[in-house]
């Protein structure tokens, strides 16, 4: 019982098939935080390439309260709104694709590639579960986010009131100078005022991908009895591996056995050939058999072998490819040939004696059952 106990204990590091298991089903490594950071910076880098063009922009912008009298009003009011939202538009715009671009690449960089798997986006009823959310609120994980939150609520709390102190003065003396002067130096604050929040959401980000990379790798651990269930997967079950051995121990004293029986051919009486591809040997002896014996037989290499044997031995081939694949696939060395297939080697037979004897036969069509028609491959042609 302590064993199975323990055998059920996930103490074990998932496995690369593991991984890939939980990619496919949509469960992908993630951080929150690394999400924020990487938008923040990506509003940070648009930001200052926004500033090369600022003038610009404030031009196009300060072009919609330009009117020449009081009666275009109206109608600047009507034009001019459609301009204002195709600005707004297209600065959303560039806002929004690279960050969205980027987060993209975030999370492909974080969960080693995508995963678009469609159980990631299915509805999930056990979510509406109000004892489930309640634990998940007052659990070690609902603990930590809420530590982190807090955390990060400080940091950045306490980089905004330092940087607003450090800058103060530059803030109460923007009205001072010109326009153009104000916005550079309000430009120059608001760059370095992101560039201090970056740095505090990359510590923060840096941090939660560790600790969500941990809680990840904790979940998608496995017990010694998972480890056997996936080995006995990927590698096969003890039973059809025994199996495999057992199969190919027989193939291997099979073609052992039909190599050591090519020299029986030297007793053979008649070889049926396909010509080629397939070779049996068929001993027959009135006194001493009952009934035909196949003493060898092969296939490609083996046949050729058994070919050359019988010229040797200047032994009677035949070519009748149905029946010497019949007799190949149906018959073992040193047993008799099928009882379906006693008229076809008969005719056979027959055909020889006649040779051996200097009559001038010609071999008939040879009968075959149809159930004992196979192919090169020994399936059954039908």
């Amino acid at each position: 019982m302590a064993e199975n106990e323990q055998s059920q204990e996930k103490t074990e590091e998932p496995t690369q098939r593991r991984l890939e298991k939980a990619r496919e089903d949509g469960e992908v490594l993630s951080s929150k935080e690394m999400m924020v950071f990487a938008s923040a910076a990506t509003s940070l880098l648009i930001i200052a390439a926004l500033g090369f063009f600022s003038k610009n922009i404030l031009d196009a912008w300060g072009s919609l309260f330009i009117f020449g009298h009081p009666d275009e009003l109206f109608s600047a009011k009507t034009a001019n709104s459609w301009r204002s939202f195709s600005i707004i538009l297209t600065g959303s715009a560039i806002f929004g694709i690279p960050t969205i671009i980027f987060l993209i690449l975030t999370q492909s960089i974080i969960g080693n590639g995508l995963s678009l798997n469609p159980k990631s986006f299915s509805f999930k009823p056990e979510k509406l579960n109000l004892i489930k959310g309640l634990g998940r609120i007052f659990s070690v994980k609902g603990l930590a986010e809420l530590i982190k939150a807090v955390a990060k609520v400080v940091l950045l709390t306490g980089v905004v009131i330092a940087f607003l102190w450090y800058s103060l003065s530059r803030i109460l003396y923007l009205n001072v100078g010109s326009l153009d002067d104000g916005i550079h130096t309000l430009y120059q604050i608001l760059i370095l005022f992101i560039l201090s929040i970056l740095i505090i959401l990359c510590l923060i980000a840096i941090g939660d991908y560790i600790w969500s990379r941990h809680t990840w790798l904790q979940k998608l651990r496995m017990s010694r009895q998972d480890l056997k269930e996936e080995f006995k997967e990927t590698e096969g079950s003890p039973e059809v591996k025994s199996r495999m051995r057992r199969l190919q121990m027989e193939a291997s004293q099979r073609a052992m056995q039909q190599a050591q029986a090519v020299e029986n051919v030297k007793d053979a009486t008649v070889v049926i050939t396909n010509p080629t591809h397939f070779a049996v040997a068929i001993k027959y002896d009135p006194e001493e058999d009952t009934v035909p014996l196949i003493i060898a037989m092969g296939k490609d290499i083996l046949a050729k072998r058994i070919m050359e044997q019988a010229e040797l031995h200047s032994k009677s081939v035949v070519r009748s490819p149905v029946l010497a694949r019949a007799l190949y696939f149906t018959g073992e060395i040193g047993a008799v040939i099928s009882e379906k297939l006693y008229a076809a080697v008969a005719s056979i037979l027959a055909y020889v004696y006649q040779l051996e004897q200097g009559v001038e036969a010609t071999l008939q069509d040879i009968d075959v059952p149809d159930e004992l028609v196979f192919d090169e491959m020994g399936q059954q042609v039908k």
